[in-house]
């Protein structure tokens, strides 16, 4: 016999025994299915709330969905080995480690007072840059701010624009020794 596809409708109504407040209704299957699951997951847990939803679309009808749902919640969620999974009740989650890119690192750096590595123009590509890589080089070692500020850099490729980069941080970080040392 071949299964039918339970509808959004049908899915939404199914989710609604899950909640304790009223249920939009969903635009599509898929959307329907998210929330289902979302909403078996702090029961079952997230692996088997999925696993459940798989066999409730494979169902032949609603009714037989319907119970199958009905069997995973009434009766535990047991493991393959008949063990009772414990599912922790309500634990507050972990705020996500944010992510810092490289850039983002290297402007932090600068703002505590680290000065910047001048960038690596080895390679040919950087050749015809090399000359003004140097003269900021000396301008930062010397630590001449305003001529540093002044030194006037047309951004269009990734040379110019590595450049800019490491004058701007050089600034940022010498502005930020000089707020330490005050």
């Amino acid at each position: 016999m071949k299964t039918k596809a339970l509808t959004a409708a049908q899915i939404d109504t199914l989710a609604q025994g899950l909640s304790d407040t009223p249920i939009e209704p969903s635009p599509s299957a898929k959307k329907a299915g998210d929330n289902c699951t979302r909403l078996l997951a702090p029961r079952i847990g997230a692996e088997r709330a999925a696993l459940v939803f798989t066999s409730m679309m494979t169902a032949e009808t609603c009714d037989q969905a319907e119970a199958r749902l009905t069997l995973v919640l009434d009766y535990g969620n047991p493991d393959p080995a008949g063990k009772a999974i414990s599912v922790p009740a309500d634990e507050p989650k972990a705020a996500p480690a944010s992510v810092v890119g490289k850039r983002q690192a290297m402007l932090d750096q600068a703002q505590t007072g680290a000065l910047p590595p001048a960038p690596d123009f080895s390679k040919p590509t950087h050749a015809r840059f090399r000359v003004k890589l140097a003269q900021i080089v000396a301008l930062a070692e010397a630590g001449d701010i305003a001529a540093l500020q002044a030194f006037e850099i047309n951004p269009v490729s990734s040379s110019p624009k590595a450049l800019a980069r490491y004058r701007d941080l050089y600034v940022i970080a010498i502005f930020a020794r000089a707020e330490v040392a005050a």
